[in-house]
């Protein structure tokens, strides 16, 4: 398309109008607000629940206080921090990447360096557990967080109250808090603070951090033909792509999935991108897509049961809320258990279809359980208000229910709060639909015990 004489005319005007001005004109100029997106290119928003922390981009909402209001209450709920791979993430990959350094004499191309690379993240001393050093280190991470916490709660807790940090069992968990709790407290940090949830028995059935243990009847692979449904072509075609580049290292699909699912453990515990930059940003765009949906059929809104088993920490919460002898709970859990919460609130509902990869669906793992993640359930009190309001802050964003935003910044009634999961229940619970053992708690108790 040619552009007109006159376009041009006043293209060239412009151009000698900001030619001829001054330098320090020029310098005067500068944007008071950035004009780029750059986050949407973020490899983090990629790598479902291996990446390092990252925030939620939210709604632009003011994190403090509203006006005429006061947080009297808040209810953290986090994941332990940044980690190695599982023993059973660990021995797959290595098994694939033996397969990928032994298969063949030599690697050309910008793949050679595969042939010798040292896979450190999936050290064998190292598996299950945090990671303790680098810039995403997984122990720095959660003793940060609790300075910060302590920084933004500080009048919720009075130095010499006696607190509890709550941790499930894993060794990992029980670290996180740890650390959490000594940079909450510095240097007044005692270990009998930390009071363990063990996880490793349904005997405790509703009374626990990990309440899915216990849920008889919770089937994560009851969606398994809808997210078979779903192409990974994308991997097919990536293979492709990296053996022509690279002639004799001749990948096949599921080779490839896991070097996409090391690139976070690497940054975990080395903080090295090599293994990430293999991959093009609509590679890992496909692969998230993919982490999504199996996440959303498994333990989100499209598993029937996750709801209910995440109403066992929900219903806590409301109490406490209306507990004004309560002011502080901080709880350490896994992303699973905080996948359950969230799909009862709602705050990432929306469809996810498996015949087509979706583009602008809320339910983004990256964005929902990263290592670290973290949601807070704070209660405001408000002048000339009757009730309490409940507000939500998840990875440092505040989320309002969905259709329920009328309180104070964006919140809800308690009232309007208890009415909604009521609602989203409709007629579930815990011990009735989870078909636990006889004799087991129903309800989660140990924040007053």
């Amino acid at each position: 398309m040619q552009l007109s004489t006159t376009v041009l005319s006043a293209l060239a005007l412009s151009i000698t109008a900001v030619d001829a001005l001054p330098i320090g004109s020029k310098s005067e100029s500068i944007r008071p607000y950035s004009q780029e997106a750059l986050d949407q290119f973020s490899v983090l928003r990629f790598l479902g629940t291996a990446s390092p922390y990252v925030q939620n981009t939210g709604y632009g909402i003011e994190r403090d206080a509203p006006y005429q209001c006061k947080v009297t209450q808040a209810n953290l709920i986090s994941r332990h921090g940044e980690r190695y791979p599982t023993s059973n993430q660990g021995k797959k990959m290595a098994k694939h990447f033996e397969q990928i350094q032994n298969g063949t004499e030599t690697i050309e191309g910008p793949l050679s360096f595969l042939k010798d690379y040292e896979f450190k993240a999936l050290d064998e001393e190292g598996l299950d557990q945090e990671t303790g050093k680098g810039p995403y280190s997984g122990l720095l991470d959660l003793y940060k967080h609790g300075a910060l916490f302590r920084d933004r709660y500080d009048d919720l807790y009075n130095e010499g109250d006696e607190i509890k940090f709550y941790s499930a069992s894993q060794k990992r968990v029980v670290e996180s808090a740890k650390k959490f709790a000594q940079g909450f407290l510095g240097e007044s940090y005692n270990e009998s603070y930390i009071q363990e949830i063990d996880e490793d028995t349904n005997d405790l059935g509703a009374n626990s951090l990990t309440p899915v243990n216990a849920c008889n009847n919770y089937d994560k692979h009851i969606n398994q033909d809808k997210i078979d449904e779903l192409s990974t072509s994308f991997l097919n075609k990536t293979a492709d792509r990296l053996n022509n580049q690279s002639p004799g290292i001749n990948l096949i699909p599921e080779q490839v999935g896991s070097l996409i699912y090391y690139c976070g453990f690497e940054l975990n515990v080395e903080g090295s991108n090599q293994i990430c930059e293999i991959f093009t940003t609509d590679e890992l765009l496909a692969y998230s897509y993919t982490k999504d949906v199996s996440y959303y059929y498994e333990k989100g809104p499209g598993n029937n049961l996750s709801a209910t088993i995440g109403s066992v920490y929900i219903d806590a919460i409301t109490r406490l809320i209306k507990d004004d002898s309560k002011n502080l709970t901080l709880s350490f859990a896994h992303d699973t258990d905080i996948f359950y919460i969230v799909s009862l609130l709602g705050l990432f509902d929306g469809e996810l279809p498996t015949d087509h990869q979706s583009f602008n669906h809320l339910w983004k793992i990256s964005n929902i359980a990263p290592m670290g993640a973290r949601l807070v359930i704070e209660r405001l009190e408000c002048e000339d208000q009757e009730e309490p309001f409940v507000r939500i802050i998840h990875n440092d964003a505040v989320l309002p229910i969905p259709g329920h935003s009328e309180g104070p910044g964006y919140s809800i009634s308690i009232s309007d709060f208890e009415k909604y999961i009521e609602d989203k229940l409709d007629g579930k619970t815990y011990e009735k639909d989870c078909g636990t053992k006889d004799g087991v708690p129903t309800e989660l108790t140990f924040f007053w015990d």
